[in-house]
């Protein structure tokens, strides 16, 4: 110290702030602001972990669909065999209930004259089968009782009983050839094809003129209009154990922006409610299952002039609700999410 600049150790003190190496190990002011902000960000994520709730989610994927088989895509046939002589439709336009869509003709002109005559061959068979079984039947009681009373051999009664047998047989064929006749000429008569309910001509599949179709051909396909829409979700069988009908979905359709966050759908947005209504007994040979979920009370999704049958759909199904810090652990370690037994149906009857 005696041959130091600073004699004492107060001048020393004094003189610290004033040396160039004390100013080298000194923590700047900005350096404590970010230690205090790691700090603080510290806290608040052991908070977070601690107290923030998490809803636990199963997601899918499917499409949207009609949920009554009447109302979704069908299949136009042609009722016999022939020619399609008109179309009086084209691909998009939209038809109604009844409306004729094709004309079709038969090969051959005179096919309902001749099969009117079948018809009445077979009826006039028929009618005197009938009359020959009606006379058989009177014969039949007739030698019975003239048996009875020994004034016939019992020989006649049985060979009339076997009479009366054949010409029973002998009706019930002429019966089924009339009925057979009667079909095909129904049929035969059939020779437009209707629109079974209103909806857009999707496509048309045979051409008109020259083509031959024969009965079940598809001509054409028809997208009924319907409201009464449904999504189908495909979920995997390992998530299947935590579903069960009555629980929530968000919804996010494919054309619709939305953000989601599948911890906190009270925040989601652009995504629409729906419940789970239905879990097939069986997967779709994949191993995946089909979930079928209808809209929330007053859920509104967008009109069918938007969702069409076919739009493509992700969808998140609510499980129950745990604490953040909980959620990153199980996801950590790969843990399945846990479903606490009745909390569905507790949910349901408000307990």
């Amino acid at each position: 110290m005696q041959n130091s600049e600073y004699s004492t150790l107060a001048e020393l003190t004094e003189a610290l702030p004033e040396l160039s190496s004390h100013r080298d190990v000194t923590t700047p002011n900005s350096g404590r602001i970010v230690a205090w902000f790691f700090a603080l960000v510290l806290v608040a994520m052991a908070t977070a972990l601690i107290f923030v709730p998490w809803v636990q989610t199963v997601s899918g994927a499917g499409r949207v669909i009609a949920y009554s088989p009447n109302e979704r895509q069908q299949n136009l046939e042609s009722p016999v065999d022939g020619r399609i002589s008109k179309w009086l439709v084209l691909e998009g336009e939209r038809v109604a209930q009844g409306q004729v869509i094709a004309e079709i003709s038969d090969i051959d002109p005179q096919i309902m004259e001749r099969l009117e005559r079948e018809r009445d061959a077979a009826q006039a068979r028929l009618d005197a089968a009938e009359t020959g079984l009606l006379t058989s039947q009177k014969n039949v009681e007739r030698q019975k009782i003239l048996a009875e009373k020994g004034l016939s051999s019992q020989r006649q009664y049985e060979m009339a009983n076997l009479e009366y047998q054949g010409l029973q047989r002998e009706v019930a064929t002429a019966t089924g050839e009339l009925t057979r006749i009667q079909v095909r000429l129904s049929r035969q008569a059939s020779q437009v094809v209707t629109a079974p309910r209103s909806g857009q001509i999707m496509r048309v599949l045979a051409q008109q003129g020259g083509v031959f179709v024969k009965a079940g051909t598809v001509l054409a396909v028809l997208v009924p209009d319907t409201e009464d829409r449904a999504v189908e979700l495909y979920v995997s069988g390992n998530d299947l154990p935590l579903l069960s009908v009555g629980r929530h979905v968000r919804l996010q359709f494919e054309g619709w922006p939305a953000i989601q966050f599948s911890g906190w759908p009270s925040v989601a947005v652009g995504t629409f409610g729906g419940t789970v209504g239905v879990i097939d007994a069986s997967d779709d040979g994949t191993g995946n299952f089909r979930i079928l979920v209808f809209p929330d009370a007053g859920a509104n999704w967008p009109s069918g002039l938007y969702l069409r049958q076919g739009v493509r759909v992700v969808g998140w199904v609510l499980l129950d609700s745990v604490r953040l810090g909980w959620e990153l652990w199980r996801q950590f370690n790969g843990f399945p999410p846990i479903v606490t037994p009745g909390s569905v149906e507790n949910k349901v009857k408000g307990k």
